[in-house]
């Protein structure tokens, strides 16, 4: 039996007392390692709930109902009958609340919900990895599932088609927009969530690992009057980041700054911000072109996604305006193909375009990395010269076990001047087949032997399968 003097009221304030009565497990104090708790039955529910709770491994102690009653009459205040009973609700309701709540504390930028035959795994998405956070049953998830399509302002009766909403969700003082995607599937409707930080933008240019070269070539780009400035990457790449730093960074009284974004990411002041709402009639080329109207000093399309925003955007840098965008392509130089793909007219590409960014993040390794020396393998497959130091993961307590501490970015900033205008057009019209990433391989080799980044990761960038 547990001494009351064991009994830690701080540990009883982490759960709520209906959760507590509803599930029959009361925790009554914790260590570094692990979190006690008494139970009457232990179930999935109870385990999973007091994990999300408390991020520790649980210990059980079995008592009687008449016992574990005595407990919460003594250390929770005004139990009513009704608590007695198993209010899912509740229980639901605080599942969600650790789930989100914990994917925004370990900055994950989605999560998946994914209904399997005979359970649901959620996974989040930290640091671009997809890592497996927790398993439950399909009664949970089920409960989960209507919640979230409740508060996403979905139909909870309409399971056969793919739907989207929206959750606002208050987390420490900060409110988080997060945008809530349905799809059937086999085994019922996955969920995934994606996480849009929302509150103030903390970056600058200067700041996000570009080189000094680089810096000064994004200043020569921002300083231009008119002109089309590209950002290009896959999915998740920074490129949001990048632009609004580089908004931020214009942001003044005397200019005009409109965005159209498919949804906006980040709220600045001193911008006009456009959601993209095709219900409504807005889209990223019908948004462009009313924004034209509005006597814009600088325009910043979400992305570039057909022949139709193209022409655009490009006809719209060439008539005295600045336009910023995205562009999804492996390479700086491959964006001219890709806009001649789309339609684009050849001699508009190197008059409207004057610069592209093109970047990717890898992991960085956390400080407790493993120092080890390159072999064969790594000679072999990695290009790199056997016995020189390379580091490995390990995980810790800080790096939550990953191995990883956050992304790094590489970049390659392509100015469309005097010296590279032949080499573009060169390629533009013959499609020839060149190294088009180059650089930025070369760059990840230089974090790979600087100990920044591990072989795996370099070996997956430079064979292409991190796009």
């Amino acid at each position: 039996m547990v001494d009351i003097k064991e009994i830690n009221i701080d540990t009883l304030k982490k759960v709520p007392r209906n959760a507590a009565v509803a599930m029959k497990v009361l925790p009554y104090k914790e260590d570094k390692e692990a979190v006690y708790a008494l139970c009457v039955t232990n179930t999935i529910e109870s385990s999973e709930y007091l994990s999300f709770v408390f991020e520790k491994n649980i210990n059980y102690s079995k008592v009687s109902q008449e016992q574990f009653n005595q407990f919460i009459n003594k250390f929770y205040l005004a139990i009513s009958n009704k608590d007695n009973k198993l209010n899912k609700d509740v229980i639901v309701a605080d599942i969600m609340q650790e789930y989100i709540s914990h994917s925004i504390d370990k900055g994950a930028s989605d999560i998946h919900i994914e209904p399997m035959e005979n359970q649901a795994i959620i996974r989040i998405r930290v640091d671009g990895k997809l890592l497996i956070f927790r398993k439950t049953d399909k009664v949970i998830y089920n409960s989960l599932l209507t919640r979230m399509k409740l508060l996403a302002n979905m139909d909870i009766t309409e399971k056969r088609k793919p739907q989207d909403g929206k959750i606002l969700f208050s987390r420490k003082n900060k409110k988080y927009d997060i945008r809530v995607s349905s799809i059937p599937t086999v085994y019922g409707e996955k969920l995934v969530l994606r996480i849009l930080y929302n509150q103030i933008f903390p970056f600058e240019i200067h700041n996000l690992s570009y080189n000094e070269k680089q810096i000064e070539d994004i200043n020569k780009l921002i300083e231009l009057k008119h002109g089309l400035i590209l950002i290009c990457g896959p999915t998740g790449s920074g490129k949001s980041t990048t632009l609004y730093s580089i908004l931020k960074s214009i942001n003044r009284n005397d200019i005009n700054i409109t965005t159209i974004e498919d949804p906006v990411e980040i709220f600045i002041d001193g911008i006009s911000q456009i959601n993209v709402n095709e219900k409504a009639g807005i889209t990223f080329s019908s948004g462009l072109r009313s924004v034209l109207r509005q006597d814009p000093d600088v325009i910043m399309v979400g992305e570039i996604r057909d022949e139709e925003t193209a022409k655009i955007a490009l006809r719209a840098s060439i008539t005295g305006h600045k336009v910023y965008s995205t562009i999804h392509t492996n390479s700086a130089i491959e964006v001219f193909s890709r806009l001649k793909d789309m339609g684009a007219e050849e001699y508009l590409l190197l008059d409207a375009i004057k610069g592209v960014i093109s970047q990717r993040l890898v992991r960085r390794l956390c400080d407790c990395k493993m120092e080890y020396m390159a072999g064969e393998y790594e000679k072999k497959y990695g290009e790199v010269q056997s016995g020189i130091k390379l580091y490995k993961p390990k995980g810790c307590k800080k790096c939550n076990e990953t191995g990883y501490s956050g992304r790094i970015l590489i970049s390659e900033v392509l100015l469309v001047d005097r010296n590279n205008r032949d080499k573009i057009n060169s390629f533009i019209k013959s499609q020839k087949n060149i190294d088009a990433q180059r650089e930025l391989k070369n760059q990840c080799k230089i974090l790979l032997k600087n100990g920044v980044i591990s072989f795996a990761d370099y070996l997956e960038f430079v064979e292409g399968e991190a796009f």
